[in-house]
């Protein structure tokens, strides 16, 4: 249980080193692209979209949201869909790719607001809804999808009645992040480690140190000191030179 202690320590030491490196590497390579001037998400081609970018974007097409996290029973962010509208040549439009966006519970009541709005336009036959006046506007970064995110999106697509074909060629794997300041929780959390990191080192090291000096005095009293009888003389040692039936080979 005592060398258990010691290896628990080691491998937390370099667990929060290992994912407070990265967490620091990560936060300022965010930085560096945040700095960067953005690129309105509309303008661009979505193919070439990648991880960190910095974006901005007035969203003013939106749907359901595709999956959600939850805390103790309460919803606290909800990744929303959107698409990328196209106008064909037959002049209607079609949606030729889908992307997420997070969204925190405060601003839930504004992102489904234009969800019913952005829906309510899309299936309007009577070209008498007007397109939303009011779009979200968003500058932020572009993270990589997630296991999950991914997963999720195929479900969502799926119940829109796109088949695992179509699916494959319309998900943009990528998640926009609308708070472009959350790249310094990811450089403070990753200096937050790194101490705690170095914390647990020195503990490991100093537990190491207490265990090397442990082992050197339990081999020092299991040495000669060992044949002393503690009555005032040592104790009694079989002559090397002498076999068992007693002949001396000096």
């Amino acid at each position: 249980m005592f060398v258990f202690s010691k290896i628990r320590l080691w491998i937390s030491t370099v667990v929060a080193l290992v994912f407070g490196i990265f967490m620091l590497v990560y936060g300022l390579i965010l930085n560096i692209s945040l700095r960067q001037p953005a690129k309105d998400l509309y303008s661009i081609d979505w193919s070439t979209l990648h991880g960190s970018q910095h974006v901005v974007v007035d969203l003013d097409f939106l749907m359901d949201p595709y999956m959600l996290y939850e805390k103790d029973g309460t919803v606290t962010s909800q990744f929303y869909t959107i698409p990328d509208l196209y106008q064909a040549d037959d002049g209607r439009l079609y949606m030729g790719g889908f992307m997420g966006v997070a969204v925190t519970k405060e601003n839930f009541a504004k992102y489904d607001k234009l969800v019913d709005e952005s829906w309510e336009w899309w299936n309007d036959e009577t070209g008498t809804v007007a397109f939303t006046t009011e779009p979200i506007h968003i500058d932020g970064y572009i993270r990589k999808m997630s296991s999950n995110d991914k997963k999720y999106m195929r479900e969502y697509l799926q119940d829109m009645g796109y088949s695992s074909s179509e699916i494959d060629e319309l998900i943009v794997p990528y998640v926009l992040m609308n708070n472009s300041s959350s790249n310094l929780g990811f450089i403070f959390g990753g200096l937050i480690l790194m101490v705690f990191g170095c914390v647990l080192g020195a503990f490991a090291v100093m537990r190491t140190i207490k265990d090397k000096k442990a082992q050197e005095t339990a081999f020092a009293g299991s040495g000669f000191a060992s044949n002393y009888t503690g009555n005032g003389g040592y104790g009694v040692v079989k002559d090397p030179f002498i076999d068992n039936n007693g002949n001396n080979f000096q």
